[in-house]
C-alpha cells in the first residue's frame, strides 16, 4: 500500500498562493499608477541565489528604492510567518 501525506504538499501550495497574491496586488497598484518604479528582491530556493530585479529610470534611483526597502525591514519588529 502506498501512503502519499499532503502536509508538505499544502504549506507550500499555500505559500506559493501568497506569493501570487503579492504579485496580483503589486499589479493591480501598477496599473491603478500608484507604483512608477519598483526594486524587487527574490531568493531561488534550490540554490539560495538572491536576484535583484529593478524598473527604475536610473541607477541612483534604484539603490535609493532598494536602500529604502532595506532599513524599513530592519526596522520592522514584525515577525515573518
Amino acid at each position: 500500500m502506498k501512503v502519499v501525506s499532503l502536509n508538505r504538499e499544502l504549506p507550500e501550495a499555500k505559500r506559493k498562493k501568497d506569493l501570487l497574491d503579492v504579485v496580483d496586488s503589486f499589479r493591480k497598484r501598477i496599473e491603478d499608477g500608484e507604483v512608477a518604479e519598483f526594486v524587487i528582491a527574490s531568493l531561488d530556493p534550490n540554490d539560495g541565489e538572491v536576484v535583484i530585479t529593478a524598473c527604475c529610470k536610473d541607477f541612483v534611483s534604484a539603490t535609493g528604492i532598494f536602500e529604502i526597502g532595506k532599513n524599513i525591514l530592519f526596522q520592522t519588529n514584525n515577525e515573518f510567518e
